[in-house]
């Protein structure tokens, strides 16, 4: 039955408010029906509930939205009246959804995805696409990558207007674009490594083509450069061509002729700030003294805003620090934080609410007007974009009402998203091994490379606790599976990483025994470690088909087959490791000469002891140490 009764709110807010409310209705029960009533006004939030009448004053449509995530909150809490005034923080809070690292989400879930950050009460999404988008005049730009249709990026900017949502293009102009730069047709714009070639007209051509698809499908006049982590600018074809310059020159001269295509097209920029203090310090962008003369300052043109990006530090300190020198360096400055789940399947959500509470703490002293949350998906895009809801949750309550503690997300992140907080905590787990209870300063995520690792190579079996860590990983897959055996839209989710648990229970000790059997020259318990080497392959294949349902309900399908390869890839060393070890078990080859190897830690502390868990998150790296 209709819960929501909206005939009486402006009729302006009708298209997005009906897809709201057939959402919130989706999950509740009872014959209640609550008559909603909407007035503009000049300032913030109030929300009224007087028994089946309801009445949202809001500024921004953003906000009237929020106020109907409110009265769910309220309808499922069966109060009968209630009052809330709210006051935003930040000008603009906005999600940022990784749709470049192999996982492009499908427009059905950037739909869904749309509602849930408007029921919180954001006012910006961003689609963080490096090629994943059609430009006219370059068929090879996202080739093979699912990029988005014109028409796509179109009915998504509709939809998300109606929901008081601005969609704002987020690209690269400069760095960040290594997936182009595999077809020859780029070879004219390319400098080296994953940098576009500075100076060549070919090179503003390509990004004046990306500048007006954008103009063309997003209402927005307000667009994301990018421009981050560009260390070797100038060092490649450039420096053939034109010969040495200081990167921070040739950086200069290049955004100002990106920001003129801008404003040709209307545009406001804002951009990542990495660069300027790296190229300042020599390298560095955390925890040090920055000297910034006049003569820096004057290199930043004052119509960019700078992103001050920090999902690391945790002292409250860096932030403060660093937010000082952006005021000092440029008039118009951002942060973003992040939503960790760029650290293979499982995110690290615990991390992420520790170091956003900080930052968000210092954002509001010093002025912070534009507050962005990261959802970042490295090297493989392989972690749920579900999964880092309560952390998207965290930073909208403290925008709103200064609070984000887990007792006052809770019940918000239910009636927003219909995620329960307890619950969704524990897609931590995989990765808070007992000797890394609270992920470490670097943000380890061990559950990744204890995967993907080589039995019979062992390159991190000496930061694996043999003692403790198979029985983490069982209790991990028992309290997973159980949240997931309750069902709804999030079960996929949770099932997923029960398996993923499960092939570590089993799999996280098999280089250990393989090792101590072949040392100890027992034959019989490297026949029984490859025999567990087979059956940990079964279980891969059953977290393979559960990976690729939660996969296909979220993104398109391309980048999909690189799963496939690495977890198929990873069947078949568990069976070619099995049967290495049955041949010298049974006499057919004398020795084992990865299990002669002497295993060596990756990294140790000042004293040459092993840091557990390592830091470390690239899958060919974790594989062999080979080149892959």
């Amino acid at each position: 039955m209709e819960i929501f009764n909206l005939a009486h709110i402006d009729p302006s807010l009708m298209t997005g408010a009906l897809s709201a409310a057939e959402y919130l209705e989706r999950d509740m029960t009872g014959d209640r029906c609550i008559e909603i009533t909407s007035e503009k006004s000049g300032s913030g939030l109030s929300v009224r509930l007087d028994g089946d009448r309801a009445c949202i004053t809001y500024s921004r449509t953003s906000e009237f939205f929020r106020g109907l995530g409110i009265i769910k909150e309220w309808i499922t809490q069966n109060r009968q009246s209630a009052a809330k005034e709210e006051q935003a923080v930040f000008e603009h809070l906005t999600y940022m959804a990784d749709c470049s690292r192999n996982a492009v989400c499908s427009p059905d879930f950037v739909r869904r995805l749309i509602i849930k950050l408007s029921l919180m009460g954001y006012d910006r999404l961003m689609l963080y696409t490096e090629d994943t988008y059609e430009v006219e005049g370059y068929p090879y730009f996202g080739h093979f990558r699912g990029r988005y249709s014109r028409q796509e990026l179109q009915e998504l900017d509709r939809f998300a207007a109606a929901l008081g949502i601005e969609m704002v293009p987020c690209i690269q102009t400069l760095a960040h674009l290594n997936a182009i730069f595999r077809w020859p047709a780029f070879e004219p714009v390319h400098d080296t490594g994953d940098i576009l070639l500075c100076g060549s007209e070919d090179t503003y051509s390509l990004i004046e083509a990306m500048v007006r698809t954008w103009s063309e499908t997003f209402q927005s006049r307000t667009i994301n450069i990018g421009m981050d982590e560009a260390e070797m600018i100038g060092r490649g074809a450039y420096l053939n061509r034109f010969g040495y310059e200081e990167r921070i020159d040739i950086m200069e001269r290049h955004l100002h002729r990106v920001l003129e295509i801008c404003e040709k097209y209307g545009y406001t920029a804002m951009m990542w700030s990495d660069m300027f203090f790296k190229m300042i310090s020599g390298g560095e962008y955390y925890g040090k003294e920055f000297h910034i003369t006049e003569e820096i300052k004057k290199k930043i043109p004052a119509n960019v805003e700078l992103l001050y990006w920090d999902y690391y530090s945790r002292d409250e300190e860096t932030y403060d620090q660093m937010m000082k020198y952006h005021r000092e360096l440029a008039g118009n400055v951002g942060f973003a934080g992040g939503a960790w789940k760029w650290n293979g399947y499982a995110p690290l959500i615990s991390h992420s609410m520790q170091v956003s509470r900080l930052a968000l703490r210092q954002c509001e002293k010093h002025g912070i007007t534009n507050v962005l949350v990261t959802g970042w998906g490295d090297d493989g895009g392989e972690a749920s974009q579900s999964a880092v809801l309560p952390v998207l949750s965290l930073f909208a309550e403290f925008n709103y009402t200064r609070a984000a503690g887990d007792r006052d997300l809770a019940p918000r992140l239910l009636a927003c998203t219909g995620a329960v907080l307890e619950d969704f905590l524990k897609l931590d787990n995989p990765n808070l091994t007992p000797d890394n209870p609270m992920p470490g300063k670097m943000s380890a995520a061990p559950a990744r490379y204890l995967l993907y690792q080589d039995v019979l190579m062992g390159i991190y079996d000496c930061h694996v606790d043999a003692q403790t860590y198979p029985e983490h990983y069982r209790r991990c897959a028992k309290e997973l599976r159980a949240i997931a055996e309750k069902g709804g839209e999030y079960a996929p989710v949770f099932g997923t990483l029960a398996l993923l648990s499960e092939v570590l229970a089993r799999k996280v000790t098999l280089g250990l025994d393989a090792k101590a059997a072949y040392d100890a020259e027992d034959r019989a318990a490297l026949l029984a470690t490859a025999e567990s080497c087979i059956k940990t392959a079964g279980l891969v294949e059953q977290f393979k088909h559960a990976l690729k349902e939660q996969w296909f309900a979220e993104n398109k399908c391309f980048g999909y087959e690189v799963l496939d390869v690495r977890l198929g890839g990873l069947m078949e060393r568990l069976k070619s490791c099995a049967a290495r070890m049955t041949d010298y078990a049974e006499g057919k080859i004398a020795c084992l000469e990865e299990l002669e190897e002497t295993r060596l830690p990756v990294l140790t502390d000042k004293d040459g002891h092993p840091i557990s868990p390592v830091c470390d998150n690239i899958w060919r790296q974790m594989v062999s140490a080979s080149v892959v």
